[in-house]
């Protein structure tokens, strides 16, 4: 079966607000290295971690993988250093999770610069009625933006 490579989320450059995306200690900002482009805020203390999260409906294409895509800028003090987890989360028609797939990324120390990253997802189990992309991050200060989620072939 052929790949299409669409990508799944909405509004993943947050180029028209925030929405679909949803989260707690966030905000849409000016890009601060690219004028006219915005991007997602997030900053976490130590006891209240910042979140971002959107889902999405299948059909979701059998027997690709999805990958997730996404940049970080971090602006984190060097006194301090950024901890973020994106996960991919399978879930079935009763939003209970099947599978998740997480990642941990420490992103380099303040630079002037976005780093890109993604992670490989396996193809979806039977059931899956749901794909939802979360952020957590855990320490830190960072904007992030371009998240995709697209299918490859296997």
């Amino acid at each position: 079966m052929a790949c299409s490579g669409r990508n799944l989320l909405k509004n993943g450059g947050f180029t028209r607000g925030i929405a679909p995306w949803t989260g707690s200690r966030i905000r849409r900002m000016k890009n601060p290295l690219r004028p006219g482009d915005y991007s997602l805020f997030m900053s976490a203390s130590p006891r209240l971690p910042a979140a971002l999260k959107q889902t999405v409906s299948g059909p979701f294409e059998r027997g690709c993988a999805y990958y997730l895509y996404f940049r970080l800028l971090n602006v984190t003090p060097p006194s301090s250093r950024a901890e973020i987890y994106a996960t991919v989360a399978y879930l079935d028609k009763n939003r209970r999770i099947l599978n998740s797939t997480p990642l941990l990324v420490r992103p380099p120390r303040q630079t002037k610069s976005w780093y890109p990253y993604f992670s490989i997802v396996p193809t979806p189990p039977r059931g899956t009625a749901m794909l939802s992309v979360v952020f957590l991050l855990a320490k830190g200060t960072l904007f992030v933006d371009y998240i995709s989620v697209a299918s490859h072939k296997v």
